[in-house]
């Protein structure tokens, strides 16, 4: 599922990247990161964030989250997520996502759930709706849940199982987690 998520939200950045206006290293950067070619993919990257112009700069900054994402190197790609935030690149749920992942990999649990939250609630604006994947609004569900879990939250866990549940009454693997939460 991971895979899909990155070309999904690569071909976002490629979109953006049109409609902004941005040159070749854009495109440059994206294609080594979908050869995986990772120290190339950030070179361009990297650069883009340096040539002084804001929207470049926030496309860049993205495409390094996305090309760390790739490399596992989850801190440096949280901290380039937040810097394409910062730097005023469109908020997405996918890079929502994405963040919330990067969170949980470096088991800072309450992070990870703030991001999940931002995420799922774009998903209830008119803008996020359409735009929101259900397989991917079901992964980042079940995420709310496990972050939860992993600060000891066990009310809101139990709660967020429940609806969890009410949505997805086939998955097994939240059955278990119900089943373990009923212990807690």
């Amino acid at each position: 599922m991971k895979k899909k998520w990155i070309t999904i939200f690569t071909a976002a950045v490629v979109a953006a990247s049109v409609s902004a206006g941005c040159g070749s290293l854009q495109k440059s950067g994206v294609d080594a990161l979908e050869k995986g070619e990772y120290e190339e993919a950030l070179a361009d990257f990297q650069e883009m964030t340096e040539n002084g112009a804001s929207d470049d700069a926030a496309e860049g900054y993205r495409g390094l989250g996305m090309t760390y994402y790739e490399m596992e190197d989850y801190e440096n790609a949280l901290e380039a997520f937040r810097n394409a935030a910062d730097s005023g690149a469109e908020q997405t749920i996918q890079m929502y996502n994405l963040m919330g992942i990067c969170a949980m990999q470096t088991e800072d649990y309450e992070s990870a759930l703030d991001y999940i939250q931002s995420g799922l609630a774009l998903t209830n604006t008119s803008d996020g709706a359409g735009k929101a994947d259900a397989e991917l609004v079901q992964e980042m569900k079940y995420n709310e849940i496990i972050c939860y879990e992993q600060q000891a939250d066990w009310e809101n866990a139990k709660q967020k199982v429940t609806e969890y549940l009410k949505d997805y009454p086939d998955d097994e693997t939240v059955q278990k987690e119900a089943e373990f939460l009923e212990t807690r």
